[in-house]
Protein backbone atom coordinates (compact mmCIF):
# COMPACT_ATOMS: atom_id res chain seq x y z
CA UNK A 1 0.00 0.00 0.00
CA UNK A 2 1.31 3.22 -1.25
CA UNK A 3 0.54 6.81 1.29
CA UNK A 4 1.88 10.26 1.01
CA UNK A 5 2.77 11.65 4.25
CA UNK A 6 3.14 15.49 5.26
CA UNK A 7 5.14 17.40 7.98
CA UNK A 8 4.41 21.01 9.02
CA UNK A 9 7.05 22.88 10.33
CA UNK A 10 6.35 22.70 14.16
CA UNK A 11 6.20 18.76 13.28
CA UNK A 12 9.99 19.04 12.60
CA UNK A 13 11.00 21.56 14.51
CA UNK A 14 14.23 20.49 16.49
CA UNK A 15 16.55 17.70 15.77
CA UNK A 16 14.81 15.78 18.20
CA UNK A 17 11.61 15.79 16.80
CA UNK A 18 13.26 14.98 13.50
CA UNK A 19 14.52 11.77 14.88
CA UNK A 20 11.17 11.06 16.28
CA UNK A 21 9.52 11.32 13.05
CA UNK A 22 12.20 9.44 11.24
CA UNK A 23 11.64 6.62 13.73
CA UNK A 24 7.61 6.73 13.44
CA UNK A 25 8.34 6.46 9.65
CA UNK A 26 10.92 3.85 9.34
CA UNK A 27 7.59 1.75 12.09
CA UNK A 28 5.04 2.87 9.47
CA UNK A 29 6.95 0.92 6.79
CA UNK A 30 7.43 -1.95 8.65
CA UNK A 31 3.96 -2.12 9.69
CA UNK A 32 1.45 -0.59 7.32
CA UNK A 33 2.79 0.66 3.88
CA UNK A 34 4.72 -0.51 1.16
CA UNK A 35 5.69 2.49 -0.51
CA UNK A 36 5.86 6.15 1.56
CA UNK A 37 6.33 9.94 0.16
CA UNK A 38 6.88 12.28 2.73
CA UNK A 39 6.57 15.72 2.16
CA UNK A 40 8.50 18.38 4.76
CA UNK A 41 7.95 22.02 5.72
CA UNK A 42 10.92 24.30 7.19
CA UNK A 43 11.56 23.27 10.39
CA UNK A 44 9.88 25.68 12.90
CA UNK A 45 9.87 29.57 12.20
CA UNK A 46 12.75 29.30 9.44
CA UNK A 47 11.10 30.93 6.74
CA UNK A 48 10.18 33.72 9.10
CA UNK A 49 14.05 33.78 10.09
CA UNK A 50 14.70 33.56 6.47
CA UNK A 51 12.04 36.48 5.25
CA UNK A 52 13.53 38.29 8.51
CA UNK A 53 17.10 38.23 7.35
CA UNK A 54 15.99 39.17 3.73
CA UNK A 55 13.98 42.30 5.45
CA UNK A 56 17.23 43.47 6.81
CA UNK A 57 19.06 43.69 3.96
CA UNK A 58 15.86 45.22 1.93
CA UNK A 59 12.41 46.16 2.64
CA UNK A 60 11.68 45.13 -1.37
CA UNK A 61 13.26 41.93 -2.03
CA UNK A 62 13.54 40.80 -5.27
CA UNK A 63 10.56 38.41 -5.42
CA UNK A 64 13.06 35.68 -7.33
CA UNK A 65 15.64 35.94 -5.08
CA UNK A 66 13.44 35.61 -2.07
CA UNK A 67 12.06 32.16 -3.31
CA UNK A 68 15.66 31.01 -3.92
CA UNK A 69 16.37 31.77 -0.20
CA UNK A 70 12.73 30.67 1.23
CA UNK A 71 13.23 27.47 -0.41
CA UNK A 72 16.12 26.38 1.57
CA UNK A 73 14.56 26.11 4.78
CA UNK A 74 12.22 22.93 3.49
CA UNK A 75 15.69 21.33 2.13
CA UNK A 76 17.40 21.59 5.42
CA UNK A 77 14.54 19.57 6.98
CA UNK A 78 13.99 16.47 3.99
CA UNK A 79 17.67 16.43 3.63
CA UNK A 80 18.17 16.10 7.65
CA UNK A 81 14.73 13.83 7.72
CA UNK A 82 16.75 11.07 5.25
CA UNK A 83 19.90 11.20 7.10
CA UNK A 84 18.24 10.50 10.08
CA UNK A 85 15.84 7.50 8.15
CA UNK A 86 19.23 6.26 6.81
CA UNK A 87 20.77 5.89 10.45
CA UNK A 88 17.57 4.14 10.87
CA UNK A 89 18.33 1.49 8.69
CA UNK A 90 16.13 2.53 6.04
CA UNK A 91 16.22 3.23 2.58
CA UNK A 92 15.77 7.39 2.14
CA UNK A 93 16.54 9.50 -0.53
CA UNK A 94 15.24 13.34 -0.49
CA UNK A 95 14.38 15.34 -4.05
CA UNK A 96 13.88 18.92 -3.79
CA UNK A 97 10.39 20.10 -5.42
CA UNK A 98 13.19 20.51 -8.86
CA UNK A 99 14.22 16.97 -8.52
CA UNK A 100 10.74 15.61 -7.95
CA UNK A 101 9.65 17.46 -11.25
CA UNK A 102 7.41 19.60 -9.06
CA UNK A 103 6.60 22.07 -12.11
CA UNK A 104 4.98 25.30 -11.18
CA UNK A 105 3.29 28.51 -12.68
CA UNK A 106 2.35 32.10 -12.18
CA UNK A 107 3.90 34.40 -9.55
CA UNK A 108 7.41 34.57 -7.46
CA UNK A 109 6.56 33.64 -3.52
CA UNK A 110 2.58 32.95 -4.96
CA UNK A 111 3.01 30.12 -7.42
CA UNK A 112 0.73 27.41 -8.73
CA UNK A 113 1.65 23.68 -9.17
CA UNK A 114 0.99 22.93 -13.24
CA UNK A 115 2.22 19.20 -13.38
CA UNK A 116 4.62 16.54 -11.60
CA UNK A 117 6.15 14.07 -13.37
CA UNK A 118 6.50 11.23 -11.25
CA UNK A 119 8.66 8.82 -13.07
CA UNK A 120 11.58 9.40 -11.02
CA UNK A 121 9.96 9.15 -7.54
CA UNK A 122 8.23 6.15 -9.17
CA UNK A 123 11.83 4.43 -9.51
CA UNK A 124 13.10 5.13 -5.84
CA UNK A 125 9.71 3.47 -4.64
CA UNK A 126 10.56 0.58 -6.88
CA UNK A 127 13.93 0.40 -5.32
CA UNK A 128 12.56 0.10 -1.80
CA UNK A 129 13.13 3.70 -0.95
CA UNK A 130 11.24 6.38 1.63
CA UNK A 131 10.92 9.63 -0.70
CA UNK A 132 11.35 12.97 1.30
CA UNK A 133 10.45 15.80 -1.11
CA UNK A 134 10.82 19.35 -0.18
CA UNK A 135 7.00 20.65 0.19
CA UNK A 136 6.28 24.70 -0.66
CA UNK A 137 8.03 24.68 -4.06
CA UNK A 138 8.76 23.59 -7.32
CA UNK A 139 10.63 24.99 -10.97
CA UNK A 140 8.88 26.94 -13.11
CA UNK A 141 9.64 26.97 -16.87
CA UNK A 142 12.16 29.50 -16.74
CA UNK A 143 13.89 27.07 -14.54
CA UNK A 144 13.60 29.50 -11.53
CA UNK A 145 12.47 28.03 -8.38
CA UNK A 146 9.51 29.17 -6.82
CA UNK A 147 7.61 28.96 -3.96
CA UNK A 148 3.60 28.44 -3.34
CA UNK A 149 2.98 30.72 -0.70
CA UNK A 150 2.13 29.99 2.91
CA UNK A 151 0.73 26.85 3.69
CA UNK A 152 2.09 25.62 0.12
CA UNK A 153 3.08 22.72 1.35
CA UNK A 154 0.20 20.89 2.11
CA UNK A 155 -0.58 21.59 -1.63
CA UNK A 156 2.32 20.26 -2.37
CA UNK A 157 1.80 16.95 -0.68
CA UNK A 158 -1.86 16.58 -1.76
CA UNK A 159 -0.82 17.43 -5.27
CA UNK A 160 1.47 14.24 -5.45
CA UNK A 161 -0.95 11.94 -3.83
CA UNK A 162 -2.86 13.05 -7.08
CA UNK A 163 -0.47 11.80 -9.00
CA UNK A 164 0.51 8.71 -7.53
CA UNK A 165 -2.90 7.44 -7.32
CA UNK A 166 -3.26 7.05 -3.02
CA UNK A 167 -4.14 8.91 0.01
CA UNK A 168 -2.38 11.86 1.56
CA UNK A 169 -2.15 12.00 5.40
CA UNK A 170 -0.96 15.47 6.91
CA UNK A 171 0.63 15.77 10.38
CA UNK A 172 0.15 18.53 12.40
CA UNK A 173 0.40 19.62 15.96
CA UNK A 174 -3.21 18.91 16.92
CA UNK A 175 -5.34 16.06 17.03
CA UNK A 176 -7.14 17.06 13.28
CA UNK A 177 -10.19 19.44 12.67
CA UNK A 178 -11.91 21.25 14.67
CA UNK A 179 -15.03 22.81 14.73
CA UNK A 180 -13.62 26.08 16.45
CA UNK A 181 -9.98 26.85 17.18
CA UNK A 182 -9.59 25.08 20.54
CA UNK A 183 -7.54 27.64 21.61
CA UNK A 184 -10.04 30.45 21.62
CA UNK A 185 -13.12 28.05 22.06
CA UNK A 186 -12.10 25.61 24.61
CA UNK A 187 -15.49 22.98 24.34
CA UNK A 188 -14.72 23.01 20.48
CA UNK A 189 -15.51 19.43 18.65
CA UNK A 190 -13.01 17.06 17.30
CA UNK A 191 -14.67 16.83 13.88
CA UNK A 192 -14.17 12.44 12.82
CA UNK A 193 -15.18 13.92 9.20
CA UNK A 194 -15.81 17.14 6.84
CA UNK A 195 -16.88 17.70 3.71
CA UNK A 196 -14.24 19.13 0.80
CA UNK A 197 -17.05 21.70 -0.05
CA UNK A 198 -16.98 23.16 4.04
CA UNK A 199 -12.84 22.35 4.47
CA UNK A 200 -12.55 24.45 1.80
CA UNK A 201 -14.31 27.11 2.57
CA UNK A 202 -13.26 27.55 6.41
CA UNK A 203 -9.81 27.48 5.05
CA UNK A 204 -10.09 30.52 2.74
CA UNK A 205 -12.12 32.03 5.41
CA UNK A 206 -9.36 31.54 8.49
CA UNK A 207 -9.10 27.86 9.45
CA UNK A 208 -5.51 27.37 10.01
CA UNK A 209 -5.17 23.60 9.63
CA UNK A 210 -5.88 23.59 6.13
CA UNK A 211 -4.80 25.34 2.53
CA UNK A 212 -7.31 26.54 0.29
CA UNK A 213 -5.54 24.81 -2.94
CA UNK A 214 -4.95 21.43 -1.33
CA UNK A 215 -8.22 20.60 -0.34
CA UNK A 216 -9.62 21.57 -3.69
CA UNK A 217 -7.01 19.48 -5.47
CA UNK A 218 -8.66 16.82 -2.93
CA UNK A 219 -11.63 16.98 -4.08
CA UNK A 220 -10.84 17.40 -8.33
CA UNK A 221 -8.86 14.34 -7.33
CA UNK A 222 -10.70 12.66 -5.17
CA UNK A 223 -8.13 12.30 -2.52
CA UNK A 224 -8.51 11.10 0.84
CA UNK A 225 -7.06 13.48 3.22
CA UNK A 226 -6.20 12.67 6.57
CA UNK A 227 -5.49 15.64 8.99
CA UNK A 228 -4.23 13.93 12.30
CA UNK A 229 -1.51 14.53 15.31
CA UNK A 230 1.85 13.60 14.56
CA UNK A 231 3.40 10.34 16.09
CA UNK A 232 0.14 9.52 16.26
CA UNK A 233 -2.56 7.15 14.51
CA UNK A 234 -5.34 8.10 17.38
CA UNK A 235 -8.48 10.52 16.22
CA UNK A 236 -7.68 12.28 13.48
CA UNK A 237 -10.52 14.04 10.75
CA UNK A 238 -11.45 12.87 7.31
CA UNK A 239 -12.16 15.28 4.56
CA UNK A 240 -14.01 13.64 2.08
CA UNK A 241 -17.05 13.78 0.05
CA UNK A 242 -20.15 14.92 1.51
CA UNK A 243 -23.04 12.49 2.72
CA UNK A 244 -26.32 12.42 4.00
CA UNK A 245 -24.84 12.41 7.96
CA UNK A 246 -23.08 15.83 6.75
CA UNK A 247 -25.75 17.38 5.45
CA UNK A 248 -27.95 17.04 8.42
CA UNK A 249 -25.82 19.48 9.97
CA UNK A 250 -27.15 22.88 10.01
CA UNK A 251 -23.51 24.72 10.54
CA UNK A 252 -20.04 22.52 11.05
CA UNK A 253 -17.99 25.05 11.94
CA UNK A 254 -16.35 28.77 13.04
CA UNK A 255 -13.64 29.92 11.03
CA UNK A 256 -11.62 33.26 12.14
CA UNK A 257 -9.07 35.54 10.69
CA UNK A 258 -8.32 37.85 13.53
CA UNK A 259 -6.26 40.68 11.47
CA UNK A 260 -7.77 42.28 8.69
CA UNK A 261 -7.66 45.23 7.24
CA UNK A 262 -11.62 46.61 4.99
CA UNK A 263 -10.46 49.39 2.38
CA UNK A 264 -13.27 51.55 0.74
CA UNK A 265 -12.29 52.91 -2.60
CA UNK A 266 -14.64 56.09 -2.93
CA UNK A 267 -15.70 58.96 -5.68
CA UNK A 268 -15.16 56.66 -8.44
CA UNK A 269 -17.24 57.51 -11.62
CA UNK A 270 -19.50 54.59 -12.10
CA UNK A 271 -18.42 52.55 -15.46
CA UNK A 272 -18.60 48.25 -16.24
CA UNK A 273 -15.38 48.72 -17.11
CA UNK A 274 -14.01 50.97 -14.66
CA UNK A 275 -14.62 48.70 -11.99
CA UNK A 276 -13.52 45.39 -13.80
CA UNK A 277 -10.34 47.14 -14.41
CA UNK A 278 -9.82 48.17 -10.47
CA UNK A 279 -10.51 43.98 -10.12
CA UNK A 280 -8.56 43.57 -12.72
CA UNK A 281 -5.56 45.18 -10.93
CA UNK A 282 -6.16 43.48 -7.24
CA UNK A 283 -6.09 40.37 -9.49
CA UNK A 284 -2.68 40.75 -11.23
CA UNK A 285 -1.11 42.37 -7.82
CA UNK A 286 -1.82 38.67 -6.35
CA UNK A 287 -3.96 39.92 -3.69
CA UNK A 288 -6.55 37.68 -2.20
CA UNK A 289 -9.76 39.76 -1.40
CA UNK A 290 -12.89 38.68 0.84
CA UNK A 291 -15.99 40.57 1.73
CA UNK A 292 -16.70 42.38 -1.35
CA UNK A 293 -19.74 45.59 -1.54
CA UNK A 294 -19.97 47.71 -3.69
CA UNK A 295 -22.40 51.04 -3.72
CA UNK A 296 -23.52 53.14 -6.52
CA UNK A 297 -25.61 56.48 -5.80
CA UNK A 298 -27.99 58.85 -7.89
CA UNK A 299 -25.12 60.81 -9.00
CA UNK A 300 -23.88 57.52 -10.86
CA UNK A 301 -20.36 57.97 -7.88
CA UNK A 302 -19.69 54.35 -6.31
CA UNK A 303 -17.58 52.87 -4.34
CA UNK A 304 -16.26 49.59 -3.18
CA UNK A 305 -15.16 48.01 -0.24
CA UNK A 306 -13.01 44.43 0.45
CA UNK A 307 -11.06 42.96 3.06
CA UNK A 308 -7.91 41.13 3.23
CA UNK A 309 -5.59 40.32 5.61
CA UNK A 310 -3.22 42.72 7.66
CA UNK A 311 -0.12 39.81 6.05
CA UNK A 312 -0.56 40.61 2.87
CA UNK A 313 -1.05 44.69 3.33
CA UNK A 314 2.50 44.79 0.95
CA UNK A 315 0.20 43.84 -1.83
CA UNK A 316 -2.79 45.96 -1.27
CA UNK A 317 -0.09 49.04 -0.88
CA UNK A 318 0.72 47.74 -4.41
CA UNK A 319 -2.70 47.75 -5.51
CA UNK A 320 -3.44 50.90 -4.03
CA UNK A 321 -0.62 52.88 -5.63
CA UNK A 322 -1.44 51.11 -9.06
CA UNK A 323 -5.12 52.63 -9.16
CA UNK A 324 -4.33 55.71 -7.60
CA UNK A 325 -2.05 56.64 -10.60
CA UNK A 326 -4.51 55.78 -13.20
CA UNK A 327 -7.68 57.23 -11.14
CA UNK A 328 -5.93 60.02 -9.24
CA UNK A 329 -9.29 61.70 -7.93
CA UNK A 330 -10.60 58.83 -5.90
CA UNK A 331 -10.51 58.36 -2.20
CA UNK A 332 -9.01 55.57 -0.30
CA UNK A 333 -10.15 54.65 3.54
CA UNK A 334 -8.83 51.87 5.74
CA UNK A 335 -10.10 49.99 8.63
CA UNK A 336 -7.21 47.89 10.27
CA UNK A 337 -8.83 47.18 13.54
CA UNK A 338 -11.06 44.28 12.73
CA UNK A 339 -11.26 40.83 12.60
CA UNK A 340 -13.86 38.16 10.58
CA UNK A 341 -15.82 35.64 11.51
CA UNK A 342 -17.67 32.76 9.84
CA UNK A 343 -20.42 29.91 10.41
CA UNK A 344 -19.69 27.45 7.82
CA UNK A 345 -22.21 24.05 6.94
CA UNK A 346 -23.17 22.63 3.73
CA UNK A 347 -26.72 22.11 5.72
CA UNK A 348 -27.21 25.41 4.93
CA UNK A 349 -28.01 25.18 1.27
CA UNK A 350 -31.55 23.98 2.14
CA UNK A 351 -32.14 25.45 5.44
CA UNK A 352 -32.84 29.03 6.36
CA UNK A 353 -32.47 31.14 9.54
CA UNK A 354 -29.18 30.96 10.04
CA UNK A 355 -28.11 33.95 8.99
CA UNK A 356 -30.75 35.69 11.99
CA UNK A 357 -29.50 33.02 15.02
CA UNK A 358 -25.69 34.34 13.86
CA UNK A 359 -26.67 37.83 14.01
CA UNK A 360 -28.56 37.42 17.22
CA UNK A 361 -25.82 35.91 18.78
CA UNK A 362 -23.38 38.19 18.49
CA UNK A 363 -26.31 41.07 19.27
CA UNK A 364 -26.73 39.05 22.48
CA UNK A 365 -22.82 39.13 23.61
CA UNK A 366 -22.89 42.81 22.77
CA UNK A 367 -20.20 42.37 19.75
CA UNK A 368 -21.57 44.94 16.66
CA UNK A 369 -21.16 43.26 13.22
CA UNK A 370 -20.12 45.68 10.14
CA UNK A 371 -18.94 44.14 6.52
CA UNK A 372 -21.30 41.08 5.76
CA UNK A 373 -20.60 38.60 2.88
CA UNK A 374 -22.48 34.88 1.84
CA UNK A 375 -21.51 32.33 0.02
CA UNK A 376 -23.63 29.37 -0.49
CA UNK A 377 -22.74 27.44 2.60
CA UNK A 378 -21.24 30.28 5.17
CA UNK A 379 -21.96 33.65 6.22
CA UNK A 380 -18.86 36.09 7.23
CA UNK A 381 -19.00 39.40 9.34
CA UNK A 382 -16.08 42.02 10.24
CA UNK A 383 -16.14 42.34 14.01
CA UNK A 384 -13.57 44.45 16.32
CA UNK A 385 -10.85 42.33 16.74
CA UNK A 386 -10.79 43.15 20.44
CA UNK A 387 -14.14 41.02 20.41
CA UNK A 388 -13.39 38.03 18.36
CA UNK A 389 -13.18 35.69 21.01
CA UNK A 390 -16.40 37.47 22.71
CA UNK A 391 -18.31 36.34 19.93
CA UNK A 392 -16.71 33.13 18.85
CA UNK A 393 -18.30 31.74 22.16
CA UNK A 394 -21.70 33.03 21.55
CA UNK A 395 -21.78 31.98 18.03
CA UNK A 396 -20.66 28.23 19.11
CA UNK A 397 -22.94 27.82 22.07
CA UNK A 398 -25.84 28.67 19.43
CA UNK A 399 -24.90 26.19 16.93
CA UNK A 400 -23.88 23.42 19.46
CA UNK A 401 -19.86 23.42 18.11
Amino acid sequence: MRVVLKYGGSSVATIEKIKAISGYISKLKKEKYDEIVVVASAMGKTTDALIKMANEISSNPDQRELDSLLSTGEQQTVTLLSIALNAEGEKAVSLTGSQANVKTMGIHTKSKIKSIDVERIENHLKDGRIVIVTGFQGVNDDGDITTLGRGGSDTSAVALAAALGCECRIYTDVEGIYSVDPRRYRDAKLLDKISYEEMMEMAHLGAGVMETRAVELGKKFNIPIFVGRSLSEAGGTYIMEKDSALEEKLVTGLSIANEIIVTTISNIDYSAEKIAEIFSTINNCGLSINMITQNISRDRKTDISFSCTLGEKYLLDQVVEQIRNRYPEIEIEYQDNLGMISVVGIGMINNSGIAGRFFSALSSAGVEFYQVTTSEISISCSVDRNLINRAVESAAVEFGL
